[in-house]
């Protein structure tokens, strides 16, 4: 794909999330939610716990028990490695320009000394990860947050997550740069880690889906709480109330 038809895909897409967003808003309390879609949201909600229930929650207690860890570790790895491009260009938008550093010696150096990926030099010499997204851009410009939503097998978001989604693909140099017969292995690759990811939080998952009284709102409101959480400054893993705050 061209320099040119890129810059044009992202030309459109912020378009699209500048109008989705609406106004500019400034920051909402933790417990705030905004949810005028929940009945369509709840019914969603139910079809994911149910995806869960058949088949995403077997196949991961299934590779979590067949895998060895180190094995998972690498999907991992690599999984969150090829992700770092995208990620450099959200803190550069975001104008966090030490971040967008951090992010990019953390991709040289994992793909090269760390094998494409596998293994983690780069958080050895302390280069963490600075986990963010288009979303997260549009929060820092100071765009809304809009309507609550739970996307089919995404689960929850927001509509400027949801627009960020759209947005992170569409810029993502990876997906500029690979053959289509890479664009398929990276698919499966981040589909692997997903499931690796369901195995490794497997307690969070399940007390939340089926152990809430309300496992919509559970889920609703440790969304919504960690993603203003992360506006606000870094999250900690060992920190997230929502087993899917880490997607």
């Amino acid at each position: 794909m061209s320099v040119t038809n890129t810059i044009s895909r992202f030309g459109v897409a912020t378009g699209f999330a500048i109008l989705l967003s609406a106004c500019a808003s400034g920051p909402v309390p933790s417990d705030y939610v905004n949810d005028p879609f929940e009945d369509v949201n709840r019914q969603i909600h139910a079809f994911n716990k149910l995806v869960d229930k058949t088949a995403v929650r077997p196949v991961a207690l299934a590779y979590g028990a067949v895998m060895p860890e180190p094995v998972r570790d690498m999907v991992d790895n690599s999984a969150n490695n090829l992700e770092l491009p995208g990620q450099a260009i959200n803190h550069v938008l975001q104008g966090d320009l030490a971040d967008a550093f951090q992010t990019t010696a953390r991709f040289l150096l994992n793909s090269t000394i760390g094998l494409a990926g596998l293994f983690d030099p780069a958080s050895e010499i302390g280069l963490f990860e600075r986990n963010t997204d288009f979303g997260e851009t549009l929060g820092v410009w100071g765009f809304a947050e809009g309507p609550y939503v739970e996307l089919p097998l995404f689960g929850g978001s927001t509509v400027r997550g949801t627009v960020g989604m759209v947005v992170d693909f569409a810029i993502d140099p990876m997906q500029h740069v690979l053959s289509d017969q890479e664009r398929k292995y990276l698919a499966a690759l981040k589909g692997l880690d997903l499931i690796g990811k369901r195995y490794a939080y497997s307690d969070l998952v399940d007390a939340l889906l089926y152990e809430s009284a309300d496992s919509y709102a559970a889920q609703r409101i440790s969304y919504l709480q960690n993603m203003r959480r992360n506006l606000e400054g870094e999250t900690l893993i060992e920190d997230l109330e929502d087993p899917y705050a880490f997607e």
